[in-house]
């Protein structure tokens, strides 16, 4: 238990000294983010001293729009454009030394807009997005009203300003599909992820763990020969064995690298699955069988797991089960399982997915799952995997 606890000990120090190193090089990338953002503004109000007054204004709006561009948010152009209608209200003096700082306020709100349509949730991003490019709009006309004729110059600074902003408002509003289908990919895949981990432990895990209670509820029922309950126990341990290695396989297959080749059994391990029982099933067509593609044997493989799984779990007093495999050129391969127990009931709560896995996974193929009672046959179930193999 010591050893237990000082390892955990362990993993939280180590966990700790992670979050401070992290913490230490965001500072410090902060830290010069901070001083090169000064630098930059500092270098914008040079020009300012040799001006009158009122540049100061324009000179110092446009600095604080470089301080929110480069340290804000994308909340940042909600206050920058705030800042920069109220100057374009209050601007005073000739509109010579002020244009010096036009283009450098413009080009930062544009870069704002793209930022807040991309990156502000929901409506905050069409607010956003307005607020940015309704300023960008009006910051020609800061200019343009003081001109000898207004009007003419403001249609033009209109005009000449809407194209930029039209593009910021699209650009940001590209970037943002893009973004919401790269998440979407990424839940797509671990959602893929996560039902090839469920697919596995419920064909193999669950199957085993099965064939284990099963043959425990059999032990109840019987009498305590020594033999019989030495086999029993052999059975048991066996069943334990390929359980864990089938959480081995699962466990494997999360590690392996992007790209890596799934797992895939084939037909010729069916007589060993078979044998998995205590009367094996009886196993028709393996030897005539031609190569098949892989995905065709590992998905008619699952398919006999399956339906071997259900007759454990529904119909265990079943007095014979029958697999058998036909492969007709141009309708591919059929594998098809009867059992001759009583009908299968209802699946228990919690249960009844593996059918409806295993329908999805051969509709990838191409292929269809048809399962139920025998009826006229007689008493029992089957299920026929039908998958096409493209000869």
């Amino acid at each position: 238990m010591s050893t237990g606890r000082a390892a955990a000990s362990t993993g939280r120090m180590a966990a700790s000294t992670g979050r401070m190193a992290a913490s230490a090089r965001w500072a410090a990338v902060s830290a010069r983010r901070m001083a090169a953002t000064a630098a930059a503004a500092l270098l914008l109000l040079v020009p300012a001293p040799f001006g009158p007054w009122p540049v100061w204004l324009p000179a110092l709006t446009a600095a604080a729009v470089l301080a929110l561009t480069a340290l804000g948010g994308p909340a940042a152009v909600c206050w920058a454009a705030v800042l920069s209608l109220a100057v374009d209200l209050g601007q005073v003096g000739e509109n010579g030394p002020a244009l010096l700082w036009m283009p450098v306020e413009y080009a930062l709100l544009l870069v704002l807009t793209v930022r807040a349509v991309r990156r502000l949730p929901g409506r905050r991003a069409w607010w956003g997005g307005a607020l940015g490019a309704l300023a960008g709009l009006a910051l020609p006309l800061r200019f343009a009203l003081r001109q000898p004729h207004p009007l003419d110059a403001s249609v033009a600074g209109l005009l000449i300003a809407a194209l930029p902003v039209a593009a910021a408002v699209g650009t940001g509003l590209y970037l943002r599909r893009q973004d919401e289908r790269r998440t979407r990919a990424v839940d797509d895949a671990r959602r893929a992820q996560r039902l090839a981990v469920a697919g596995d432990l419920h064909d193999y895990v669950a199957h085993e763990l099965t064939g284990i209670l099963l043959e425990v509820q059999a032990a109840r029922l019987g009498g305590h020969d020594e033999a019989e309950n030495a086999r029993l126990l052999a059975r048991l341990e066996a069943a334990g064995q390929r359980a864990l290695a089938s959480m081995d396989h699962t466990l494997d297959a999360l590690r392996a690298p992007d790209g890596a080749a799934p797992r895939r059994h084939t037909l010729a391990e069916l007589p060993a699955l078979l044998g998995h029982f205590p009367t094996p099933p009886a196993l028709h067509g393996l030897a005539g069988l031609p190569a098949l593609p892989p995905a065709v044997e590992d998905a008619a493989y699952r398919a006999v797991l399956e339906a071997l799984t259900n007759v454990r779990r529904h119909a265990p007093a079943a007095d014979r089960v029958t697999v058998t495999l036909a492969h007709a050129p141009g309708s591919g391969l059929t594998a098809t399982v009867t059992d001759g127990g009583p009908a299968h009931p209802h699946p228990r709560p919690g249960g009844g997915s593996g059918l409806d896995a295993l329908r999805t996974r051969l509709a990838a193929l191409g292929g269809e799952l048809a399962a139920g009672p025998l009826g006229p046959a007689g008493p029992g179930w089957r299920v026929e995997a039908r998958i096409p193999t493209g000869d």
